[in-house]
């Protein structure tokens, strides 16, 4: 028995204020995530990836994946209180944090 990530086939809007806005979706079988630009000059643009998932305390789904053009992105989402922290790295080496909620 595989162990499904909870909210697989669940769809979230991610706001980090301003134009970053995306819709991350989780695929049926838990493996993938469709992330979707909501906002700014890149809204429409979109991209499937597979994703890793580890539950954490209180709530928390640790989360990470490496986008298409091999960035890097890690969040701890917590779907009930609608938070989520989220560490991305670019290609270029700048690094970012970001606070956000889920809607």
């Amino acid at each position: 028995m595989t162990n499904v990530f909870p909210y697989a086939g669940q769809e979230f809007t991610v706001n980090y204020g301003g134009d970053l806005v995306f819709k991350n979706i989780y695929s049926e079988d838990g493996k993938h995530v469709t992330a979707e630009f909501l906002a700014g000059e890149m809204a429409g643009a979109k991209m499937t990836v597979p994703f890793s998932w580890q539950a954490l305390p209180d709530g928390n789904f640790l989360l990470w994946w490496q986008e298409d053009d091999k960035s890097t992105i890690v969040h701890c989402d917590n779907f009930e209180a609608k938070t989520t922290k989220t560490f991305y790295t670019k290609l270029d080496g700048s690094f970012y944090v970001l606070d956000g909620v889920i809607s």
